[in-house]
């Protein structure tokens, strides 16, 4: 049993959706059958899926502690560094209303607590990540991000038709705060920030590829939005990307994966996993 008090800030919502949440190593089928029988109570009450839950509520959950916490997969460790698979679906921290039980960071500091993470991926984004394990270490990244001096390569699953050479791809990212979601321009525009984006087709049939994407400029949702303003919207993607695709091919996520980074003679990668989706 799990006791877990929901934090300052989360407004009201059922308890099945702050489970999926909070805890997003609890598979879908494992909410609906733990709240079928009824094994979470809210403030000592045995509670179902539609049960309103609130800012400082405690929950106890009779759950498998395997689904509440999970463990990082390490690619490298040594005394400096901690490189890790974070899984598709797990955040890397607590989102804006503190909503977070099961973190990317909470599962470093499991078995590391001094680490902090050198950078980020998007929720939806698995592969490689990487956390430092002191201040020096940390800081010796973060000057690598922020001077590039390192190569970042991702692969995707797109729908379209990308031409078969390598493609560079430009532009001006414009975020659009209120919505959560950035557009790509053809032109420069004020509060737009150039982008850079490398791709090359590894295979491609049934009007799907299989990109390798370089990131050489990370702006916010990059891959996302460039490829689909250019014709080649992700597969699973519903903010960007083609609905009517992603409901054909009962894809419901991102599929975008970090494989590789490499900087100094370091090179950590992690192999995409993208479900059942063979291209």
């Amino acid at each position: 049993m799990r006791e877990h008090v929901i934090p300052t800030g989360v407004l009201s919502m059922p308890l099945r959706r702050y489970l999926l949440r909070a805890f997003p190593a609890m598979p879908p089928w494992l909410v609906r059958e733990t709240l079928k029988k009824r094994d979470v109570r809210v403030n000592g009450v045995k509670s179902g899926p539609d049960a309103a839950v609130h800012a400082g509520d405690v929950l106890a959950i009779y759950v498998d502690e395997r689904y509440l916490t999970g463990l990082p997969d390490v690619i490298y460790e040594d005394s400096d560094l901690l490189v890790i698979e974070k899984p598709a679906g797990v955040s890397v921290d607590v989102d804006g209303q503190g909503i977070g039980a099961d973190t990317m960071i909470s599962r470093l500091r499991a078995v590391c607590p001094g680490a902090r993470l050198c950078h980020r991926l998007d929720t939806w984004t698995g592969g490689v990540l990487i956390a430092a394990k002191n201040d020096a270490a940390e800081e010796h990244m973060r000057a690598i991000f922020r001077s590039h001096e390192l190569t970042k390569l991702y692969q995707c699953v797109v729908t379209g038709d990308p031409p078969q050479n390598e493609i560079r791809l430009t532009g001006w990212l414009q975020k659009d705060s209120a919505a959560s979601r950035v557009r790509v321009l053809d032109h420069p525009s004020p509060g737009a920030q150039p982008i850079e984006t490398r791709c090359r087709t590894l295979t491609s049939r049934n009007g799907l590829a299989r990109l390798e994407v370089e990131l050489i400029t990370g702006r916010t949702h990059q891959i996302r939005a460039h490829l689909s303003h250019v014709g080649l919207p992700l597969l699973g993607d519903d903010k960007y990307g083609n609905r009517e695709a992603n409901r054909r091919w009962k894809v419901t996520q991102p599929l975008l994966w970090c494989v590789r980074i490499s900087f100094e003679g370091h090179v950590f990668e992690s192999p995409p996993k993208f479900g059942g989706v063979d291209i």
